[in-house]
């Protein structure tokens, strides 16, 4: 259903920049309602999972909320706030991996999936790589971002990682 907004519903307030925005009388509660579904979906996106993208959302729309009369630009904050909330919850996710797979390699198991044994061992640069492209689908650009390094740094690892896999799965 598409929400109509009339002139009466409209507000004029000054920002902190003195630049002055135009603002629906419904305030928070009517861009929450507005950004909400588009937000999770960019979140899920990144996260992969709907219950992360909803937590990484309200965790950008709590950080709004104090602030939102005096931003200029309440929309491209939250858009920037979800987007590290993504990034910081892809590093918590490849440091709990991490870890897991150090407790699974010390622990006893049987005859195991050989890729993801040869993943396991190549090196911390290239695991996250490859991790992060295969497993996770990001590009190499959010990948870059992700593992702070420049693009071509991205692909030369990624190209060095397959290289090895190559080697070790003949």
């Amino acid at each position: 259903m598409i929400e109509t907004v009339s002139p009466h519903d409209l507000t004029v307030s000054p920002t902190l920049s003195g630049r002055r925005v135009v603002r629906s009388s419904s305030g928070f509660d009517g861009f929450y309602a507005t950004h909400y579904a588009p937000m999770v979906r960019l979140a899920y996106v990144l996260v992969d999972t709907s219950e992360q993208a909803e937590e990484v959302v309200q965790d950008a729309f709590a950080k709004l909320l104090p602030r939102f009369d005096r931003l200029g630009d309440p929309e491209g904050y939250l858009r920037v706030s979800v987007l590290n909330g993504a990034r910081a919850a892809l590093r918590r996710r490849r440091v709990a991996r991490r870890h897991a797979g150090a407790l699974a390699e010390r622990s006893e198991r049987p005859e195991g999936d050989h890729v993801l044994d040869a993943v396991r061992r190549l090196p911390e640069p290239q695991r996250s790589a490859v991790v992060l492209r295969y497993y996770l689908d990001l590009s190499e650009r959010e990948i870059a971002d992700t593992l702070g390094l420049r693009p071509g740094t991205v692909k030369s690892t990624l190209s060095r990682a397959r290289d090895r896999l190559r080697e070790v799965l003949r």
